[in-house]
């Protein structure tokens, strides 16, 4: 049970995350300083580093945000039998995920010295490893890549897809936009007959 303390302690947290995420999305992530983000949260500086361990964690923060969504909400909701359309459900999931997240941030994420992208582990990877195994022991997916480099394959596509939409100022209709990149990794990972 949660006591008035527990509950405070949550509260100062997420007003520092929400905080320096609205500092992100106007600024961009290296042009910010957590002095910024205590004046702006209303806290000090100590209270900050009692929270976070350091400016990079708000990062992360967002990161396991979108981790623990993947796994509790999109993994869940997952309807299709067939692995192949739970990879395709999977990645409408994913980019309609970063449509919510909004262009601001994504302009501010999609940059190369954003190493947590690739960082081993991660749930938004594992669960769609998890998939296309699956997939492959079933015989609905196809075996010509490893799980690890359909994933990676999967992501490389649709990140490139989320970086256009950035590059371009959000001008389009991204989840729109996104099916055919996504029918044709579907379509690569499908089984061909030269694969039977």
């Amino acid at each position: 049970m949660s006591t008035s303390r527990d509950i405070q302690a949550k509260l100062t947290k997420e007003n520092i995350y929400k905080n320096a995420v609205k500092l992100i999305q106007k600024k961009g992530f290296d042009n910010i300083s957590v002095n910024e983000i205590c004046d702006r949260a209303d806290v000090s500086v100590g209270t900050f580093y009692y929270y976070f361990k350091s400016k990079e964690n708000i990062l992360f923060e967002i990161y396991k945000k979108s981790d623990n969504y993947f796994e509790n909400t999109v993994y869940e909701n997952l309807k299709s039998e067939n692995s192949l359309e739970k990879v395709r459900e999977y990645l409408f999931h994913y980019i309609k995920f970063v449509k919510s997240e909004g262009i601001d941030m994504v302009k501010k994420l999609y940059i190369p010295n954003n190493k947590l992208f690739i960082k081993k582990g991660r749930a938004m990877q594992t669960i769609l490893e998890d998939i296309i195994a699956e997939g492959q022991q079933k015989n609905q997916i196809s075996n010509r890549m490893t799980p690890k480099e359909a994933v990676r394959f999967s992501f490389v596509v649709m990140r490139g897809v989320v970086f256009d939409w950035a590059v371009n100022d959000g001008s389009y209709d991204i989840i729109n936009y996104s099916e055919s990149f996504i029918d044709s990794v579907c379509d690569y990972l499908s089984i061909k007959q030269e694969d039977c």
